[in-house]
């Protein structure tokens, strides 16, 4: 009666054991199932992901382009700032400087030497307190194997990279063009201009130097300093922001793009024409 007992409890155990096994082995079964995804599934995943990232990197690119424009432009105004403060304490007032004689020059005078001037400026009141990397002295931007500079709007590309100007490259990869500003002083009636003259030196700064995009108004600003008022400014300085955003978004007055973000408290806004 034992023996029996034995044998049906040992059946009995075989059969919970064998239930057992097959329903554990069912449950990893369904687990391996419900973990795993279709290709379907992993297709529409992938699409998703690829919509996502297509709206959202160009985005994220282009803030840290900004990012980057904001504080190199920042930073290269702040170094010719102090460059031409410092020179101020050393040589003087500027308008005892050599060079002062430039303001109210006229363009055509053919005793005026341009290059003596801008050569005079770059070596005696700049040169000296900044850090330069390479002088190139008075040359253009073509001869040194700069691409030329492109204007934002329609992409034309300057044809001033082939104008002449006292050029250097800075430790910081900031490369600079000095230059002579001048103003239109009298014109004809029909508006085109009769006589210029000069007014100021002015800086045509790439800030990061021989790389794209060459584009005036996202990696080239121009700047000025003005020797009768001692003031170092970017070019349209007092003019108001509606001006100069107006300006800014033409390529003849993408120059003034500087002055806008300067105006803007050193950031670029929405309605900045990042073209």
């Amino acid at each position: 009666m034992q023996r029996l007992n034995t044998a049906i409890d040992l059946e009995l155990r075989g059969v919970d054991c064998k239930h057992k096994i097959n329903y554990n082995s069912s449950m990893k079964n369904y687990s391996k199932r419900k973990r795993a995804f279709t290709l379907a599934e992993v297709l529409i995943t992938l699409g998703i992901i690829g919509v996502v990232a297509a709206l959202t990197i160009p985005t994220l690119i282009n803030n840290y382009n900004k990012r980057q424009t904001l504080s190199k432009l920042k930073q290269s105004y702040s170094i010719l700032s102090q460059a031409l403060t410092m020179a101020q304490v050393k040589e003087g007032d500027p308008t005892t400087w050599e060079v002062a004689g430039i303001y109210g020059t006229p363009t055509d005078d053919p005793n005026f030497n341009k290059e003596d001037v801008i050569t005079k400026f770059a070596t005696k009141y700049l040169i000296p307190y900044i850090k330069v990397s390479k002088d190139y002295g008075y040359t253009s931007l073509s001869r040194i194997n700069y691409d030329g500079y492109y204007t934002p709007l329609s992409g034309t590309k300057s044809s001033s990279a082939g104008s002449y100007g006292y050029i250097i490259l800075l430790s910081n990869n900031v490369l600079i063009r000095n230059g002579l500003g001048d103003a239109c002083v009298d014109r004809y009636d029909d508006g085109t201009c009769r006589s210029r003259e000069y007014r100021n030196i002015s800086f045509l700064v790439d800030i990061n130097g021989f790389s794209k995009p060459n584009t005036i108004g996202k990696d080239i600003f121009s700047m000025q300093f003005n020797i009768p008022d001692k003031q170092f400014k970017f070019h349209n300085y007092g003019a108001s922001r509606l001006s100069t955003l107006n300006s800014c978004k033409t390529d003849d007055g993408s120059q003034y793009c500087g002055q806008l973000i300067y105006l803007d408290g050193w950031q670029i806004k929405d309605d900045y024409p990042w073209f």
